[in-house]
């Protein structure tokens, strides 16, 4: 799923046009540009029955939206929640949708002589299965 999303967020016009292809998950790779968006596994979101996993998920995903005003990471925020709201279908992997469950920030972090930089992090449950 991992893979996909980053894929599915990259492909996105809204999002490519302000991020480009920095999009990572897990990290954010030093010395790379701003804007940019990072993602991290909140919780496993792995649905069960009594027989079994169920073939359902929907973890929750930190993403992390980086940029060096508060404007550009509020409008990576956004078109972060408009694609993956939708359903779609990206390398073998159905979105269902997701839901947006918190948005903290802006954070600003100081970097020095007079650098900021701006995030905004949304936690949202991705609901996926593996496509028909």
């Amino acid at each position: 799923m991992e893979e996909a999303l980053v894929a599915r967020l990259i492909a996105a016009t809204a999002i490519q046009g302000i991020v480009a292809r920095r999009v990572n998950w897990g990290f954010r790779v030093q010395g790379e540009g701003l804007p940019a968006l990072t993602l991290f596994n909140a919780s496993p979101g792995r649905s069960y029955t009594y027989k079994g996993a169920a073939g359902l998920s929907g973890p929750r995903v930190q993403f992390d939206c980086w940029a060096s005003d508060f404007a550009a990471a509020k409008a990576l925020a956004r078109a972060v929640i408009a694609t993956v709201e939708n359903p779609a279908t990206v390398a073998g992997v159905k979105f269902h949708g997701a839901f947006l469950d918190q948005e903290r920030g802006p954070l600003i972090e100081d970097l020095g002589g007079g650098r900021k930089v701006h995030r905004i992090s949304l936690d949202l449950f991705v609901w996926f299965s593996a496509a028909a």
